[in-house]
């Protein structure tokens, strides 16, 4: 009786090493390539989102004769009423702005705070929900005298700081927390200038800086303009009253108020450029 030829053998263990250190080499090779590119479209989902704000704002300030949503004041109220969300965000919905998600940025790890409470937009613990804040410099200064800004333009409006990704990203103090919410507070969502919300209570608190996006976060210019910045420079370098290269761009809280602020002249953005309100 013949013998069947070309009889198929099995791998060796040798050639079954060799496959698995090739498939471990690719997966090496492939990976950060991939979480470049799941970073990158999420940074791009962010920056849609800005720039959907960005229109937002610009209708309500076609609306309203320039001005920019200001947050109201919030009044005392008794205990049997809940207290009222008055940040500026609430004032562009739905008109200028239907789809609260537009301020859920993909990469933001408490955004689903946002998700879950979309519906009930006047509750005040919802203001520190967004992914998003406010420059509240031309907010909050001189009682909103910056804030009509088709008035009060600064210098240089397209390098001007108006709407960025807002931490923290991860808990604060919690002796800083609100009751109400779970989460970071993030100031009822306005950028503040300097190194946490209120630098003069002697508590710690981690920054609003993040480095949500692999290296940084994005920022919305008054102009609409949305640009990608690195923000782990910012970080390493102790906050200041005063920089040369801020100053020398125009900032005003360089050259007149001298107040600790960060500075993003590095990528010639500034906080305000321009008229300063009366005194």
């Amino acid at each position: 009786m013949s013998h069947p030829t070309g009889i198929r053998r099995g791998y060796t263990l040798i050639e079954l090493l060799v496959v698995i250190a090739l498939i471990g080499l690719l997966i090496a090779i492939l990976t950060p390539s991939l979480k470049r590119s799941m970073d990158l479209a999420t940074s791009t989902v962010c920056q849609y989102n800005l720039r959907e704000i960005g229109h937002g704002l610009m209708e309500y300030r076609i609306e309203n004769d320039g001005w920019l949503p200001l947050p109201d004041e919030v009044s005392a109220v008794a205990s049997s009423r809940p207290t009222t969300n008055t940040s500026w965000f609430v004032k562009l919905f739905p008109t200028y702005m239907p789809d609260p998600l537009t301020l859920m940025c993909p990469d933001d790890p408490f955004g689903y705070r946002l998700a879950d409470d979309q519906s009930h937009l006047t509750d005040a613990a919802v203001a520190e929900f967004p992914s998003y804040g406010l420059n509240s410099f031309i907010i909050g200064v001189g009682g909103g005298y910056l804030a009509h800004v088709d008035r009060k333009q600064p210098t240089r409006p397209h390098d001007t700081i108006l709407v960025a990704d807002l931490g923290p990203d991860r808990m604060n103090n919690p002796r800083r927390s609100r009751p109400s919410s779970f989460g970071p507070t993030r100031n009822g969502s306005l950028m503040m200038w300097n190194d946490g919300f209120d630098p003069f209570s002697g508590l710690p608190a981690n920054p609003w800086v993040t480095m949500r996006h692999h290296d940084g976060i994005n920022m919305l210019t008054l102009t609409g303009g949305v640009r990608h910045v690195r923000t782990e420079p910012v970080l390493r370098t102790p906050i200041r009253r005063f920089y040369d290269d801020c100053a020398a761009g125009g900032c005003t809280l360089c050259r007149y108020f001298k107040v600790f602020h960060y500075s993003f002249a590095k990528e010639h953005l500034y906080w305000w450029t321009g008229p300063l309100p009366p005194k």
